[in-house]
């Protein structure tokens, strides 16, 4: 007689946070997150010391962006919690947020070895515009997980403006890069368009948590085991 025998498989989902607490706090780092790309003038800051030579004026602490920097830690944070263990999103969010934060880290000491639109500026600029892009396609994944899951209209399009704008501004820094690597003055120009697209990705993606908090559909609602709640 054949006896079949279940296999037992040891293990456990973590609590994830609540909806309320992910809208929250999406929305909290969304602003140091924008706010950040523009104040201060980093674009101007660096392009006035490349022409003065002005040691005194060298931007230290506000360049790279940093407050954008803080930010992105909360998003890519929050974006995590939200779809914690749901599979090849999870997986990617992880990879992407933590590449980002990589190259975050990175460009703070190519900051302070570019003295001018050399090759260390250069790689501090590939390093700043890759960490916003990936960080950008943590929140796109996100809004897929969540577009998923919903099938709302509004969502769906919200998840192709934000991977159109991301890499329109992946594209447009891409070609500061180069314009640096060749001595041209008009890197400023393509990284203040590289800077308006990011902008543009991110305040998507704002719109996306207001749809995010305001849908009502059953398939994007959660359900409550005893204490914890969990995507559904």
């Amino acid at each position: 007689m054949l006896v079949v025998r279940k296999k037992v498989v040891s293990g456990s989902i973590g609590p994830r946070w609540s909806k309320a607490k992910v809208a929250k706090w999406l929305e909290i780092g969304a602003i140091p997150a924008i706010a950040g790309l523009w104040l201060p003038d980093w674009v101007g800051g660096y392009a006035n010391f490349f022409q003065t030579g002005d040691a005194y004026h060298f931007p230290k602490i506000a360049i790279p962006p940093v407050l954008t920097y803080v930010g992105a830690l909360i998003l890519i944070k929050v974006c995590l919690e939200g779809i914690r263990d749901m599979g090849r999103y999870y997986r990617a969010a992880q990879i992407l947020g933590l590449s980002a934060i990589v190259l975050a880290l990175a460009s703070v000491p190519l900051h302070f070895a570019a003295r001018k639109p050399d090759v260390w500026f250069a790689l501090e600029l590939l390093s700043i515009g890759l960490a916003a892009f990936l960080g950008g396609c943590v929140l796109w994944v996100t809004i897929a997980k969540v577009a998923e899951i919903t099938m709302e209209t509004r969502t769906l399009m919200t998840r192709n403006a934000v991977l159109a704008l991301n890499s329109a501004a992946l594209v447009t820094g891409a070609c500061a890069v180069l314009q640096v690597l060749r001595g041209a003055p008009t890197w400023t120009g393509w990284l203040r368009a590289a800077v308006i697209f990011f902008t543009a990705a991110f305040i998507a993606c704002r719109i996306g948590v207001h749809f995010y908090r305001t849908q009502k559909y059953i398939g994007a609602a959660f359900a409550r085991p005893p204490e914890e709640q969990y995507w559904v």
